[in-house]
This record gives C-alpha cells, sequence and structure tokens, in this order.
C-alpha cells in the first residue's frame, strides 16, 4: 500500500532483492509485432476491476474532522461504488480526493491490459524485465502503442523453446498524479 500511495513499483530483482522505483519514462526497448516477435496475443478487459465510483474516506486526527474524495468512471451507466478506508488520515486536504482519482485510473489502465507470448527471453539490450516500456503493433485490433511490462514470466518447453510472456498495460496504470512535498 505503501508503494502504490507513493506512486512507486515494487518489484523483484534478479538477485532476489526488492526494488522500488517509479515507472520508468525511457524509450521502448524494442518493437513488438504480431506475426514477428509475438507469437499470440490475448487482449484482456476486465470490467470487473472496475467500478462506478470510488469513494476514500479518512479521519485528521490533527484537525479532529473526517475527510472524503470521490471520483467516477465515466465508463459505467449503473451504481457499482467503491469505498476506501485512507491510510494515513487521508494525506491531508484533497489527499481522500487524489487517492480516489488514483485508483480510477489504475484500475481503468490495469482493466484494459495485452497478454503476450514473446519468442525468446532477450531484446537488444537483454532480459525482458518490468518496468520496461514496449512498442506493441497488432494489426488485427487495430493496435499501435507503447505499454508498460507490469509482469514478466519465462518458459522453456520442448515445442516452443525459450518464451516470454509479458503483461503490458498503459503506463497510467503504475503513476498518479505528484503531490508536492512540504518543505520545512
Amino acid at each position: 500500500n505503501a508503494a502504490r500511495a507513493a506512486n512507486l513499483l515494487l518489484y523483484p530483482s534478479v538477485d532476489g532483492g526488492l526494488i522500488l522505483t517509479e515507472p520508468t519514462q525511457d524509450a521502448p526497448v524494442a518493437t513488438l509485432v504480431y506475426g514477428g516477435h509475438i507469437l499470440s496475443y490475448s487482449v484482456v478487459d476486465e470490467y470487473k476491476l472496475r467500478f462506478s465510483e470510488y469513494v476514500v474516506k479518512g479521519y485528521d486526527h490533527h484537525e479532529s474532522r473526517p475527510s472524503k474524495g470521490a471520483a467516477k468512471d465515466d465508463g459505467f451507466n449503473y451504481f457499482r461504488p467503491m469505498h476506501i478506508m485512507a491510510d494515513k488520515q487521508g494525506q491531508g486536504i484533497g489527499g481522500c480526493g487524489r487517492r480516489a482519482e488514483l485508483e480510477r485510473n489504475r484500475r481503468k489502465a490495469r482493466a484494459h491490459r495485452i497478454d503476450l507470448d514473446i519468442l525468446g527471453w532477450k531484446h537488444g539490450a537483454g532480459l525482458w524485465a518490468v518496468n520496461m516500456q514496449v512498442r506493441v503493433i497488432i494489426p488485427p485490433e487495430n493496435i499501435d502503442a507503447v505499454f508498460l511490462i507490469g509482469e514478466r514470466g519465462f518458459k522453456l518447453d520442448a515445442q516452443g523453446g525459450s518464451i516470454t510472456t509479458l503483461q503490458v498495460m498503459s503506463r497510467e496504470a503504475f503513476i498518479g498524479d505528484k503531490v508536492a512535498k512540504a518543505t520545512p
């Protein structure tokens, strides 16, 4: 929760440690084309991850008052709310509203992702890794965009050889609004 609230990615490193970082803004490391690099794909639209309204509630103990923020998802025409209890007392004035918007944006982006099977475990500069951007071109789906790798797995079998499975999604799934840090 702390990593999510700070707009950071948390994922394992090659040596078994943990990496805590912001989503990359680097240029795509590769262009993946269906029929060339992409063996198979699945465009995933999981509306069960989304809600019509995100309501974040907290309590500011310093000011002795409740706080609340909300954000609506325009993709719904029926009522399906999600209620969230805020971490850290709602994080100041407007904090609950920012958290509600962040939750809406993340769920919207994560609900629309692409699962890819790629031939091989490497691209031009090394192994495929989480937090890399790739350009994906899938003509049958009219997809030609840059995505961030959110999950990655490696497979080895007798028929297919070495295959990388990538879960790519919009970079907005991992970022939120920057919150200005207070200076003493």
